[in-house]
């Protein structure tokens, strides 16, 4: 496997799997909500679904994840490798194990009973107890001791503890059909738990964490008559925490959560041809009139299943089936038959089908308005879990949104099959320098405000000019402008990289009172976050958040379709200077500066101009208590006099 040099990582990547560790913060935090205030253990294994362990171990924890969980001690001993010192629990086991190791390095063991003597070797030759949780088949036929098993495996596991070679933390099952809520084996398996607690308790063991709930199970809490027997005292998550739904009739977005995978590439070929052309192997599709194809350069060596014909790959503002056989490198698909994307959403679409070039983005799946992941496991007849833990060593996992408290959100730590270590690359995420909250502040009328005609530069009606000294305030300002807002107005927010724009758009979703769950649209280009009827202002407008930094002008624009919801929503673009202004003759634009030190980026740099200039400074910049310098500027007839706010 080929590392990149540091050259080649400032070079657009042909294909990548785009991890935005942002999401996963936000998946944690959600997930924690749920789980009010029970231990929440980060599900890791498989290299983090195909996420890439290490990075996004370290964003769980950052996010106030308590423990990680792996399959095999493999996968935990390779997390303490890279410096991850939290908790960790690893349950599936085989004679080949290296339990020693496990003791040395204060990894957690689940034990079923067949692995516990190599255990108490271990504990033996590395002269302390190993730390262990019992392991209950309840019902699912996996590992764990059946309840038959189940008494002596407590009184072998008790005396051993009387020995000083084991530490009993915790006692935990793995559900059956959590994902299926009606069923009543979940209840089952959870009376069984809770009798097989008491026989442990009863022989002298004392453990302090019992746990079942699985992601599923964790979602669905709130609607069993007593989610106290689920929830137990800790859960574990896996796919939550990737911003994905366990459930075939609930999305990530019915809980809050905010996918964080984007799988892209792009076009490789552009062709035209006749009707009844055949297409891949076996030829199983032929066009029915004159037909575009676009070639795609991913396959089932990349880990895309290779029974998928018929999912869909986003290019521009449409969907595009595969057609034919997805190949081991490539696949097809039919430009003539695409949707908009806007359509696909149940929504009206444009009308126009733009052209599609070699080198255009071409996007599997991801969050917004991309295909789903569970669009792709629908086509290839699987779930989503497997479409994302397939994904091969040939595809680099790009990882956006390194630092919860930073803007490091536009470097990219690049490694190839979710091994680290290779150098950041350039690329565009979001402003997460604040951390969350809320809090005071706003904007007077004659605090630091111009009012009326020529306050500004030329074609200003009136400039405001604000310090703010924290987050808080930045979403205070924010939400306290919201009210003024309609649907139709267009907002430009300025900044250099960590200003915090996606900072001040959380305080507008918050006072538009849409959906949360706002951060940065890099990688899908637009978000559409919408209004929520028990919300602050119910019937408002829906929140449409741009990321325009990857799109070189207003003629890429035209791909994304903004015209078609900006009279309906409230339009608010990061990076949209010289991109977006012709979609409106009125906006309001919202300049975001540090007040003090910091060297600001072009507004239109290349990617690899802004790591040249700022990789240097990404450790120092973004404090998240720096003071920020905001004004607040109004262009055209819809702004002639100032919010007041």
């Amino acid at each position: 496997m080929s590392e990149m040099t540091s050259e080649q990582n400032r070079q657009p990547s042909e294909r990548s799997a785009v991890v935005d560790l942002a999401a996963v913060r936000h998946n944690v935090g959600r997930l924690l909500e749920l789980a009010r205030g029970r231990t929440l253990i980060a599900v890791v294994k498989a290299n983090a679904y195909g996420h890439g362990a290490p990075q996004v171990a370290r964003a769980a924890l950052e996010a106030g994840a308590h423990m990680l969980g792996t399959a095999h001690v493999s996968e935990a001993l390779a997390l303490r490798a890279e410096g991850i010192t939290a908790p960790v629990l690893a349950w599936l086991h085989t004679p080949s194990t290296d339990f020693a190791a496990a003791v040395r390095e204060d990894v957690r063991l689940g034990v079923s009973g067949g692995e516990l003597d190599a255990v108490l070797a271990a504990a033996r030759e590395a002269g302390r107890p190993a730390v262990v949780h019992l392991k209950l088949d309840s019902g699912l036929g996996r590992n764990g001791a059946t309840p038959e098993q189940w008494p002596a495996l407590v009184r072998r596991v008790r005396e051993a503890e009387g020995e000083g070679l084991l530490s009993v933390e915790g006692i935990f099952t793995h559900l059956a059909v959590a994902d299926e809520p009606a069923r009543p084996e979940t209840a089952e398996q959870l009376a069984t738990l809770t009798t097989a607690v008491r026989t442990a308790r009863e022989a002298g063991l004392s453990p302090t964490m019992v746990h079942a709930a699985n992601t599923p199970g964790l979602l669905s809490a709130a609607d069993r008559e007593d989610p106290d027997a689920i929830l137990r005292d800790a859960v574990r998550v896996g796919l939550g925490l990737y911003g994905l739904s366990p459930f075939a009739d609930r999305t990530p977005e019915d809980f809050g959560l905010v996918p964080a995978m984007t799988l892209r590439t792009r076009v490789a070929n552009v062709k035209d041809v006749p009707a009844g052309a055949g297409v891949s192997y076996g030829l199983t599709y032929r066009t029915e009139g004159p037909t575009r194809l676009a070639l795609i350069p991913l396959g089932y060596a990349d880990g895309v299943p290779r029974v998928a014909t018929g999912a869909p790959v986003r290019i521009g503002n449409r969907l595009h089936p595969v057609v034919g056989r997805i190949a081991m490198d490539q696949c097809v698909v039919d430009l003539s038959r695409s949707r908009p994307v806007t359509e696909a959403a149940g929504k009206p679409g444009a009308a126009r089908e733009p052209t599609v070039r070699i080198g255009d983005e071409a996007v599997l799946f991801g969050a917004g308005s991309n295909p789903s992941v569970t669009d792709w496991a629908d086509a290839a007849g699987t779930i989503n879990y497997e479409v994302v833990t397939r994904l091969s060593p040939r595809v680099p996992r790009e990882h956006v949104g390194l630092e919860p408290q930073r803007d490091s959100d536009r470097s990219r730590s690049v490694e190839h099959g979710g091994h680290p270590g290779a150098e950041p690359v350039d690329g565009p995420g979001a402003d997460r320098d604040h951390g969350a909250g809320a809090g005071p502040g706003g904007v007077v009328p004659g605090d630091g405000a111009q009012d009326g005609p020529g306050a500004g530069a030329a074609g200003e009606n009136w400039s405001i000019t604000r310090e703010l000294a924290s987050a808080e305030e930045t979403r205070a300002l924010a939400a306290a402008l919201a009210p003024h807002l309609r649907a139709g107005d267009l907002v430009l927010l300025n900044g250099e990289l960590g200003a915090g724009k996606t900072t001040f758009t959380q305080g507008l979703g918050a006072g538009l009172g849409v959906r949360e769950g706002i951060i940065s649209p890099t990688f899908v280009l637009a978000r559409r976050h919408p209004n929520l009827a028990d919300g602050p202002r119910p019937g408002g407008p829906d929140l449409v958040h741009v990321d325009a930094y990857r799109l070189g002008s207003a003629e890429d624009v035209e791909s994304i379709d903004l015209e078609d919801t900006l009279d309906t929503c409230v339009t608010v673009v990061e990076w949209g200077t010289s991109k977006v202004e012709h979609l409106s003759a009125s906006r309001l634009v919202v300049d975001i500066e540090r007040a003090r030190g910091a060297q600001a980026a072009p507004e239109q740099a290349d990617l690899a101009g802004v790591l040249a200039q700022l990789g240097a400074q990404w450790e120092e910049d973004a404090s998240a208590g720096e003071v920020r310098q905001i004004t607040l500027r109004g262009v055209g007839p819809r702004w002639t006099e100032p919010p007041r706010v």
